[in-house]
């Protein structure tokens, strides 16, 4: 006789959102590659529609640069100069996540050491060393943001 055991499920917890955070890492990695790739796409046709498709004329271009930049938003600041702000921090955290993929993935920096699993698997109570790289890449991000909105909205 087989009998059926019952499994109890538990709902999920907002914890485990912030316990994966890897995970979100990673798809957030793939995602801004994604748009990066679609801007970069973007960028280089209204580019080559500005230039003329290699006939360039300053009317082409004056009319076309100045179609993307649009009205003035805050300041001295144009809806391009926002978007290329934007632009400019989805590459600065993509970046600086990439650097921490790679230190981790690729050279095994900031990895715990392999410990050996018994029964029953206790979590253990010291911090991840990854957690390096995690405040690396906020620093970064952060740097970024002070930076980049300094020149953008009041340079």
């Amino acid at each position: 006789m087989t009998e059926k055991l019952a499994t109890k499920r538990n709902p999920p917890k907002w914890s485990l959102w912030l316990r994966g955070l890897d995970e979100w890492l990673l798809i957030f990695q793939k995602v801004s590659g994604a748009i990066l790739a679609i801007y970069l796409i973007g960028h280089t046709l209204v580019i080559s529609t500005a230039l003329g498709f290699g006939h360039p004329s300053q009317l082409t271009w004056e009319r076309v640069i100045g179609l993307i930049e649009g009205p003035k938003v805050v300041g001295v600041a144009h809806v391009g100069t926002i978007i290329e702000y934007l632009i400019a921090l989805l590459v600065a955290i993509h970046g600086a996540n990439g650097i921490r993929l790679i230190l981790m993935q690729y050279f095994g920096l900031g990895l715990p050491k392999p410990e050996r699993h018994t029964y029953p698997m206790i979590p253990s109570p010291r911090k991840s060393p990854q957690l390096v790289y995690k405040y690396l890449v906020i620093a970064v991000v952060i740097v970024f943001i002070i930076l980049a909105s300094y020149v953008a909205f009041v340079g």
